[in-house]
């Protein structure tokens, strides 16, 4: 580590002395054009002498926000509404008559099929109830939650009494 910085710094010090010694300067300072200094008496000989120059009236400003037209969202599907905490209903968590199971693992993956393999659709927590669509005695038993999403829970983690 101590040759790797060694030899950096041995590096810059040669690039310094490299451009230092056959550098040009400042590339950017031959590209600038060099100003002509006139003595003070023959500028205001120069000002006197010099015809004035004819006054344009300046362009009338507009505004933007006449010439830009309103921006109007549109979105497409059904129309939005708001969600139902704040339209002030009670969202619909009940789930249809029928079997109940809860869930007994502190966090579950629902899947869309049944396997680890699959994509998770949603995470349950304990003691949720869900309704089971199929056999409830199977390895992977399919459901349907609250919210409507259905999916396949392990078996194990499904009981029919609530935690």
């Amino acid at each position: 580590m101590i040759r790797l910085g060694a030899l950096l710094l041995a590096t810059l010090a040669g690039l310094f002395l490299v451009l230092t010694i056959w550098g040009d300067g400042n590339p950017r300072a031959a590209n600038r054009p060099i100003p002509e200094v006139q003595p003070a008496a023959q500028d205001a000989e120069a000002r006197a002498l010099a015809v004035p120059e004819p006054q344009i009236a300046p362009a009338a400003v507009i505004q933007a926000e006449s010439q830009t037209p309103e921006q109007v969202q549109r979105f497409p599907g059904p129309a939005l509404r708001p969600s139902p905490e704040h339209a002030g209903e009670t969202p619909a968590a009940e789930l249809p008559e029928g079997p109940v199971l809860y869930v007994t693992g502190d966090r579950v993956n629902m899947r869309a099929g049944p396997s680890t393999g699959d994509r998770v659709v949603a995470s349950l927590t304990r003691g949720t109830a869900v309704q089971p669509l199929g056999p409830q005695d199977a390895e992977w038993v399919n459901i349907r939650d609250a919210d409507g999403r259905t999916g396949y829970v392990a078996g194990r983690f499904l009981s029919a009494t609530a935690p």
